[in-house]
């Protein structure tokens, strides 16, 4: 399976999160007039996926900031317990049409309340090397 489509999965299981809500991500945009762009992307790939095979993915909020997100994922083929790859996200929102940074909407933070850690500061400290668990932008 060709490496970017790992992305695409990332990408659904977040529209899925938030369609499992019952509000889907586009209207949460639309409503809140925000966007969440990505402003680092990592992915790590353990096993080779073949194109076809079905797979399964975990998404989880590990961090989040005032004014962003870090969603972590992990991929395996369906019904199997081995990880295939792994990757996070750090989303931050921003205010649209101005793309300026905002502080993610409060009805936002409500939606996703079972699914958020506790707030935390940025930091620039760097003990482990993963480039996302480490560092909020």
């Amino acid at each position: 399976m060709y490496y970017p489509h790992f992305f695409r999965f990332f990408e659904i299981a977040e529209e899925d999160l938030f369609a499992s809500l019952d509000l889907p991500r586009p209207r949460v945009m639309e409503r809140y007039k925000i966007g969440f762009p990505r402003v680092e992307t990592w992915a790590r790939f353990r096993k080779p996926a073949n194109q076809g095979d079905l797979v399964a993915v975990t998404i989880w909020i590990e961090r989040r900031t005032e004014k962003s997100l870090l969603y972590c994922y992990e991929v395996r083929r369906d019904g199997e317990h081995d990880l295939i790859a792994e990757g996070s996200s750090w989303l931050v929102c921003v205010r649209r049409p101005e793309f300026r940074p905002i502080p993610v909407p409060a009805e936002v933070l409500e939606l996703l309340k079972d699914y958020l850690p506790p707030i935390s500061r940025r930091s620039r400290e760097h003990s482990e090397r993963h480039p996302h668990r480490d560092v909020a932008p």
